[in-house]
């Protein structure tokens, strides 16, 4: 067989012929995929690229000013500066003519392969970080990644609650408080948190894991309990309902008067628990006239304290 050589170079420095030769001229559709090994590992590595894996801390974070200890930093993803990223590694050997029209080629269809990685990567690395989705949002990841988009949201956390909040979850909720699909969750230090999202995230949820339920109580300039009603008084005053605080007003614990306090004098610390006890089921009885017994059981209603959950709006 005689190859023309004058007809190879032209064929070699001439996109829609080389389409033709190579069979590409068939439009891309958003369902294409991988046709081989090579392909999917290639299109794996520039989703992982496209969700920043690899790229150094300090280009995304220049300065430690910019997230100082306990701050949370919110940002959205240039799409544009995502492509340079991808084509920036993809240019390493690229040098003679034939390079950029062999590129201009294949590009088209490794950049819609990468798009489709930057979701069937989530739930790849994320292993023990799973304890900071609920069961909803774990369940998100498991979604057939058909539609592909570049539109990466997310947020940075810097905070000690990220080493030592044990179980800590967070959510991400957009347009209508519609749940946002996770797709990078990464510890990048023991007190740095890295959320990517698809989508425009509205608003962030970080709360303690919902079954860290324990007596507590709320801290302003001192220690105070609110109550709740251990009586059914009605439609939104069912046993367990919070009552307004203009009705009763919380108990303090450790009052400026301490003859009045429920600490243990010499500020040990330690709550004179018989006492605190008294003192709720007087402030029920004379607030809203409970008048019932007063067990181990409605005092445990009285000091149970729910997960804590924080509320990021982003506008």
């Amino acid at each position: 067989m005689k190859i023309d050589r004058a007809e190879m170079l032209d064929t070699l420095s001439n996109p829609d012929k080389l389409r033709n030769l190579l069979n590409h001229n068939q439009p891309l559709k958003a369902s294409s995929s991988p046709t081989d090994a090579t392909e999917q590992k290639l299109s794996d590595w520039l989703g992982r690229l496209k969700l920043l894996h690899g790229v150094p801390f300090n280009y995304l974070v220049p300065d430690m000013e910019m997230l100082p200890m306990e701050s949370i930093r919110f940002f959205h993803c240039d799409t544009t500066w995502l492509s340079y990223l991808a084509d920036g590694a993809l240019s390493i050997g690229r040098t003679a003519s034939s390079d950029y029209t062999h590129d201009e080629v294949h590009l088209p269809k490794l950049k819609l392969f990468a798009r489709k990685s930057l979701k069937s990567e989530r739930g790849k690395a994320l292993g023990h970080l799973s304890i900071h989705l609920n069961k909803k949002e774990s369940g998100l990841l498991n979604a057939e990644p058909n539609k592909a988009s570049e539109t990466i949201t997310g947020f940075l956390l810097r905070s000690g609650v990220v080493k030592d909040w044990e179980g800590m979850q967070v959510a991400a909720f957009g347009a209508n408080d519609v749940p946002c699909q996770l797709l990078r969750m990464d510890h990048l230090s023991p007190n740095v948190l890295l959320c990517m999202y698809e989508g425009i995230v509205n608003r962030i949820r970080i709360n303690e894991h919902p079954e860290v339920l324990h007596f507590g109580f709320e801290k302003s300039e001192t220690l105070q309990k609110s109550f709740r009603n251990l009586a059914n008084k009605g439609v939104g005053q069912e046993p367990g309902t919070q009552i307004d605080e203009k009705v009763i007003k919380p108990i303090v614990l450790n009052p400026r008067d301490e003859k009045l306090s429920y600490m243990r004098a010499g500020n040990t610390g330690v709550i004179r628990i018989n006492k605190l006890a008294a003192g709720i089921k007087d402030a029920l009885n004379k607030g809203v006239d409970y008048k019932d017994s007063f067990t181990a059981a409605e005092f445990a209603l009285e000091m149970v304290a729910g997960a804590e959950a924080v509320n990021f709006i982003i506008k």
